[in-house]
């Protein structure tokens, strides 16, 4: 009788113990599945209640990001003195990167480049024209814990105007105006996982020439300034 319970109890052992490892091993999942969420949005993790700092996710750690970007600008004024006409609203697109320095600021490179009509008796020699910009922009992010973060952005660079293509007739204009640029605005980021994001920007944008691309002469000083407001819808790869 002894030896017969002896010989039970190791088999009613044996029975629990997988239901035992596949408990063990439940918890364990579930507790580095919600550390993993805490990380990337900067939750508390198995670490409950208030902190002294924040714990930023893994897209706030320094890191270099490329991008595109596609979007139209729209003129809002145009006082210049050079006779080659006002160019209509238009569109295009750009390609930029950056390095952000952790969760509050990023620097980034931005070259864009949008086409537009033009709208004056010029049309006739040339009916379109382009605009070319390079910035050198400072972002400064809202950080969250969520998917979605605010931002603001400004930014100091060059621009050119001219046609979209040189005809027999000025067979050597390809820059009617350059100069210098400045926007300032912001936006919103959706970051679908910890190296991909999308979104969208609003910026305000003025170009103030000096100097006229026919001649090299400077431009009238009272009469040097475009200025209108761009929207952006952009993706970025993060790494």
């Amino acid at each position: 009788m002894n030896s017969a319970r002896r010989s039970f109890a190791p088999s009613r052992v044996g029975f629990f113990r997988p239901a035992l490892l596949a408990l063990l091993l439940g918890v364990g999942v579930l507790g580095a599945t919600t550390e993993a969420q805490a990380q990337y949005y900067g939750g508390g993790g198995r670490y409950y209640g208030p902190r002294t700092t924040p714990r930023w996710g893994f897209r706030h750690r320094v890191h270099g990001y490329l991008g595109g970007q596609l979007g139209g600008f729209f003129v809002a004024a145009q006082v210049t003195d050079y006779d080659r006409g006002y160019m209509s609203h238009g569109g295009g697109g750009g390609l930029y990167g950056g390095v952000r320095l952790g969760p509050f600021v990023s620097m980034e490179l931005n070259w864009g480049v949008s086409y537009h009509d033009r709208n004056d008796y010029w049309a006739t020699y040339f009916d379109a024209m382009y605009m070319m910009t390079v910035t050198a922009d400072l972002k400064l992010h809202v950080p969250t814990r969520g998917p979605v973060e605010p931002f603001f952005q400004g930014g100091l660079g060059f621009a050119w105007i001219g046609p979209t293509y040189v005809d027999a007739w000025h067979d050597t204009v390809d820059v009617w105006a350059k100069g210098f640029t400045f926007r300032l605005g912001g936006g919103l980021e959706f970051f679908a996982g910890p190296w991909l994001s999308v979104g969208g920007r609003l910026l305000y944008q003025g170009l103030v020439f000096t100097n006229d691309g026919f001649t090299g002469a400077p431009i009238n000083k009272e009469k040097n300034f475009v200025n209108g407001v761009s929207l952006d819808f952009f993706g970025t790869i993060h790494f």
